[in-house]
């Protein structure tokens, strides 16, 4: 179903303003100027700028726009698996990732999301295994993010760059 955008950027404009508050209360650690409130933080703002853009756009369209409607993509399997794979990735990670590790859920999730978005599967793991170790880089060097080792927890020391 297809909600009315002023009623979907109020929503987005909760949710980053709860993503805000929650990031304001992360610990920082000592040594750095900045923490892991930092990127949250970042999205709830944008979140919050994004979703009142909608709502003020929604409001404008409110008296020609319904307030729930049935898009039309809905009546196609494709584009269902490829909503039905977002969720289905959130709660793989969360089953997966202590056991696995960041490197090999992500992996497979970036993978699976790509060969399901109609890249070819050579394709699909090259740009995978390229883009966790870009952001594991990113997140676990630049930002000193822990992130779950899993299988690689003994050589874990070795992949910190």
């Amino acid at each position: 179903m297809k909600l009315n955008d002023a009623v979907l950027g109020a929503v987005f404009c909760a949710l980053g303003l709860w993503i805000v508050l929650y990031s304001a209360g992360l610990p920082k650690p000592r040594h750095l100027s900045y923490g892991p409130g930092l990127f949250p933080t970042l999205m709830g703002a944008g979140l919050i700028v994004c979703g009142g853009i909608q709502t003020i756009a929604g409001l404008l369209r409110w008296r020609s726009a319904p307030i729930v409607e049935r898009p039309a993509w809905l009546g196609h399997r494709r584009l269902i698996l490829n909503l039905a794979v977002i969720p289905a990735a959130c709660l793989f990670y969360y089953v997966a990732a202590d056991r696995l590790g960041f490197l090999f859920t992500g992996l497979t999730i970036l993978v699976v999301m790509l060969v399901v978005g109609g890249v070819a599967p050579l394709r699909a793991a090259i740009v995978g295994l390229v883009m966790i170790v870009v952001v594991t880089m990113i997140f676990a060097s630049i930002l000193h993010v822990p992130l779950p080792w899993g299988v690689l927890a003994p050589i874990s020391g070795q992949f910190i760059w």
